[in-house]
């Protein structure tokens, strides 16, 4: 049996009959093995004392001291101990603060559990411990029915639970372990993550001693060691954005940043694809307007950056100015033009049903009190309803201009040229992220691995792959405009 296998066995042992708990007990078995303090927190029947129970039996001749709420007796040498566990531990009592700090500084080699139903950011903060606890362990309030069901028909299993004694680990194996686990590589990957996770503590004003960072990175050692990696990838990182950091602000502030974390740092090699996304559907427009346009000279504007046309319509007995892009003139697609502010005019709807001449919508909001109102402007929050206004003609100042024909003709040589490049970009990007997410299948039966987390990054990377697809198939629609 390999080092996996018995672990796996032995997470199974720990896990059965204690359903929807999987992930804490997990938490906590690392947390054990790399001998780091942990707060578990629960409300009373949450299963708290159940974990601690389950923990402490993987180990074999395990010495566990257990320090009761009210018990202000403690030994004055802690060596001795493999586990010290604080049961219903309460920041209020001065004596039990003092017997905390003392197994924090004093523990040797053995991890330190304080079980409690006080939130941890109140009972560490009022203990002054939170540095020194490497992370928080919280247990789900409830049961979904089905597993609830589960539980009480294995109610009398539960009770008998044993540790076979081939899975159990004895203090020298565990002090093996952790030798080999030191030897375990970081990757640039996870040193990456790391780095960036520090960034938005920073950002956010968390605080998170050097200290705390060792300890936890050796945890991501330890997940890549128990699943016979002789270094760290991604899916050793995933508990990092777990409700670990004491804090519910801290907790928040990093699971809503974490995703993009991780898939930036998988990304590297595409930068930028997610918030990027080529405009195939812009481009196919355009060259589909040149292809079937005339080739007249139209009477412009330079206005904001580019050739329009322009026009003034009077709406509540105020004159306003629009602005029309060239490029729009003979489509047949809805458009908003620029005002005098050089801003696009989401109160007017403009289109050309491919024509020559503009058919002029605007928002019934506006009819009564104009353009230029600026609480209109500013006004975003309730949908616009657009009415016909007026169709204006578009001043022709030649029809079959030869220099237009001559700069369509280079333009769209252009834009095929673009077209052609895009899609080798775009396909190369199909491929990087299609062997990523093959690359990471084999990850998901991984020991520890936070299942949900996976899945929704995984879903991410195909719903990825799937919109440069659409980009790649506009871009072969474009393509097949010039045959």
């Amino acid at each position: 049996m390999t080092l996996t296998q018995r672990i796996q066995e032995l997470l199974q042992v720990l896990c059965a009959d204690f359903p929807e708990r999987e992930s804490c007990l997990s938490l906590g078995f690392l947390s054990v093995v790399n001998n780091e303090p942990f707060y578990l927190y629960g409300r009373t029947g949450s299963g708290k004392s159940f974990l601690v129970k389950r923990l402490s039996s993987a180990f074999k001749d395990n010495k566990v001291l257990q320090v009761g709420s009210r018990q202000h007796s403690f030994p004055t040498k802690l060596g001795v101990f493999d586990l010290i566990i604080f049961q219903n531990f309460n920041p209020i009592d001065d004596i039990t603060k003092e017997n905390v700090r003392a197994a924090l500084q004093d523990r040797e080699n053995a991890p330190v559990i304080l079980s409690s139903d006080i939130r941890p950011e109140n009972a560490m903060g009022r203990a002054e411990i939170a540095d020194e606890i490497t992370l928080t362990i919280s247990m789900p309030d409830n049961l979904s029915p089905s597993a609830l069901c589960s539980l009480l028909q294995s109610q009398g299993k539960a009770q008998n639970f044993e540790v076979p004694d081939n899975l159990k680990i004895s203090l020298d194996e565990k002090n093996a372990w952790k030798e080999e686990i030191k030897k375990i590589e970081l990757s640039e990957d996870t040193l990456s993550t790391i780095g960036k996770l520090a960034e938005i503590c920073t950002q956010n004003g968390i605080y998170v001693p050097i200290s705390k960072w060792l300890a936890l990175t050796n945890m991501a050692k330890a997940i890549a060691f128990f699943n016979g990696r002789t270094h760290t990838t991604f899916i050793d990182t995933l508990f990092l954005g777990a409700p670990i950091w004491g804090r519910s602000t801290s907790n928040k502030a990093i699971n809503e940043s974490f995703n993009e974390i991780v898939k930036s740092v998988m990304l590297k090699e595409l930068a930028n694809v997610a918030d990027n996304v080529y405009d195939a559907a812009g481009l196919f427009r355009r060259v589909k307007t040149l292809l079937h346009s005339s080739n007249n000279l139209y009477e412009t504007k330079d206005f904001n950056g580019e050739p329009c046309i322009c026009y003034r319509i009077t709406v509540a007995g105020e004159p306003a100015p629009l602005y029309v892009p060239l490029q729009y003139v003979e489509t047949d697609e809805d458009f908003n033009p620029y005002n005098e502010l050089r801003q696009v005019e989401k109160h007017v709807r403009c289109n050309f049903h491919g024509t020559s001449s503009c058919t002029i919508s605007i928002d019934s909001a506006v009819k009564g009190i104009g353009l230029r109102n600026n609480a209109m402007r500013n006004n975003n929050s309730s949908p616009s309803k657009f009415e016909d206004f007026a169709t204006l003609p578009t001043y022709i100042l030649r029809e079959n201009d030869p220099d237009v024909a001559r700069q369509k003709k280079i333009l769209l040589e252009e834009l095929r040229k673009e077209t052609q490049t895009q899609m080798e970009q775009q396909a190369k990007i199909l491929r990087s992220l299609r062997d990523l997410y093959q690359a990471n299948k084999v990850y998901r039966n991984d020991l520890f691995c936070d299942i949900p987390r996976f899945d929704n990054i995984q879903g991410e990377l195909r719903d990825m792959f799937d919109t440069i697809n659409g980009v790649a198939t506009k871009l072969k629609e474009t393509l097949e405009l010039y045959k």
